[in-house]
């Protein structure tokens, strides 16, 4: 088998050998610089955005008002942050002489969209299963807790397409490439599937904890992530690629989005 042929045309009896043949790097590197991506992108967006800001004489106020209220600084903002993330990833890789085919980002087909909408609906119910009979023995948890999602004044055609474009295909791409494709393979380099798939999605959900519109604890956002994490690790394990997983996920934002602005 040459070099530049792809691994999803070697059947691998061990789905283990498929992870430490691709994949250059354990466990370790792979949480180390998730969560760097993660804090250091928003530090730069926000350092950037902000160098902007001082070379157009914006007072805080009118740049924290665009920032907050205006449909095209959060689409900027959103676009930046994952642009970042992403630039980080194909760092690594080069520097690893590999590429993000390695990581499961592989020529899309017909049966990845089958797969994600089957992985859909066992995300769908798992999620609502277990958030009704968690909302009945906790009374803490609370199941109609509502996510800042941001952009809160959508008007018109062009705010909308941001907005899509923001929250529905942005996000899926950029996070199943970071937690699926990079974090989840690395660590399946040295650990089992359901350990891997575990651990990533703790991580993935973790930050999704702070995102309440009350400030609290967002458990119904921790809960949902985390499902759908390890849904779509199952469906990395099970395809060898990412487009499963990247549709499942956009496919769960795009219902969350036609019911926050397209259903009134």
């Amino acid at each position: 088998m040459s070099k530049d042929s792809s691994s999803k045309d070697i059947i691998w009896k061990n789905p283990d050998d498929y992870y430490k043949e691709n994949i250059h790097w354990g466990p370790i590197w792979s949480i180390f610089l998730t969560v760097l991506i993660y804090f250091v992108s928003q530090i730069i967006t926000i350092f950037i955005l902000s160098l902007i800001f001082h070379f157009m004489h914006w007072s805080s106020k009118k740049s924290n008002d665009w920032l907050s209220s205006s449909v095209v600084g959060q689409f900027f903002s959103v676009l930046l942050v994952e642009f970042l993330s992403l630039g980080t990833i194909y760092a690594f890789l080069r520097w690893k002489k590999t590429s993000f085919k390695k990581i499961g980002l592989v020529k899309i087909n017909l049966k990845d969209v089958f797969t994600a909408l089957t992985g859909f609906l066992i995300y769908m119910v798992s999620f609502y299963s277990l958030a009704l009979i968690l909302g009945a023995l906790i009374k803490s948890f609370n199941i109609n807790q509502e996510q800042n999602v941001g952009f809160q004044s959508v008007n018109g055609n062009f705010g909308l397409i941001l907005a899509f474009i923001s929250l529905v295909v942005l996000p899926p791409i950029a996070e199943e490439i970071i937690f699926r494709g990079y974090l989840f393979s690395g660590l399946r380099t040295k650990m089992k599937f359901i350990y891997a798939a575990i651990l990533t999605s703790l991580i993935f959900a973790l930050p999704h904890l702070i995102e309440s519109k009350d400030g609290g604890i967002l458990w119904i956002a921790g809960l949902d992530t985390f499902i759908l994490s390890m849904v779509s690790s199952a469906l990395r394990e099970k395809t060898r690629s990412l487009w499963s997983s990247i549709l499942l996920h956009s496919f769960k934002n795009g219902v969350a989005f036609v019911g926050l602005f397209l259903i009134h």
